[in-house]
């Protein structure tokens, strides 16, 4: 892998803040080529120019909104323009709102669909073509915890990340003889700074949880290279993931409900 990162380049949206930027110095420290995308005055190129000097890696940035109906197609015509050959493609871009369903807003509903689901799905389908003429790629999906349940108080996010993980175990079928494979990983309450407050707030199970986006950076690829197609970081959460499993799901719906309603 390190011997074809001088040519090949790793493409991560969401790449200015927590996971996303943590994915990129993991890859960074690996020797890998960056192709970083996030929004437009999110500090980007000066994240770059940190990731050149201490890294000595290739690093382009592109801002931009991904909810912009072209978005996904002006990413692949930057690479293509210059020359980026993408043999990861990491899906980690994803916003997400509480409330009940009446409370958003159109706009909320929106930039959650654009973002977590059309725009990871535009960007696979627009990169796979060059991506299956190589003789190994790698797609990451960046998903969540809250995509292995129906999620009261939290339903569209929790929606539209389930998505990513079918798409994910769909996607790997039809790739199944290419040199592609595809991973879905679902985190559960990562300690950001943005979301330190939150998990403060949260109940002691949910703080017992919580995993630095370093850690979670680490993890992803780690279990991306090794090609598995399903993963949860961290023991805890893998032990309230099997505990789920074993339970009635209207039990399940009753308990997380209970949770989230308290935190809106």
């Amino acid at each position: 892998m390190e011997n074809e990162a001088v040519k090949n380049y790793t493409l991560i949206t969401g790449s200015s803040a927590g996971t996303g930027k943590q994915i990129a110095i993991e890859c960074a420290k690996r020797g890998f080529n960056l192709f970083l995308v996030s929004l437009p005055e999110t500090g980007l190129e000066s994240f770059s120019d940190e990731l050149r000097k201490n890294y000595s890696v290739n690093v382009h940035y592109l801002p931009i909104d991904l909810t912009k109906r072209k978005s996904p197609q002006k990413v692949f015509e930057y690479a293509q323009k210059n020359k980026l050959s993408i043999n990861i493609l990491v899906n980690n871009a994803g916003l997400g709102f509480n409330g009940k369903l009446e409370t958003l807003t159109e706009s909320l509903i929106d930039t959650m669909v654009l973002l977590n689901v059309r725009a990871a799905t535009l960007l696979t389908f627009l990169f796979i073509p060059e991506m299956k003429k190589m003789k190994k790629a790698y797609i990451l999906n960046i998903s969540s915890f809250a995509g292995l349940s129906p999620l009261p108080y939290k339903s569209v996010y929790a929606a539209t990340k389930t998505y990513l993980l079918f798409f994910t175990q769909a996607l790997n079928r039809e790739l199944k003889g290419t040199g592609i494979s595809v991973t879905s990983v679902h985190p559960n309450g990562i300690s950001s700074e943005r979301a330190m407050e939150n998990i403060k707030n949260s109940a002691f199970a949910a703080r017992l949880a919580s995993l630095t986006p370093a850690r979670v950076a680490k993890i992803s690829l780690d279990n991306m290279f090794s090609e598995n197609v399903f993963v949860i970081p961290g023991i805890v959460n893998k032990f309230y993931y099997y505990i789920g499993c074993s339970l009635p799901h209207g039990i399940i719906l009753r308990i997380i409900g209970n949770i989230f309603k308290k935190t809106t």
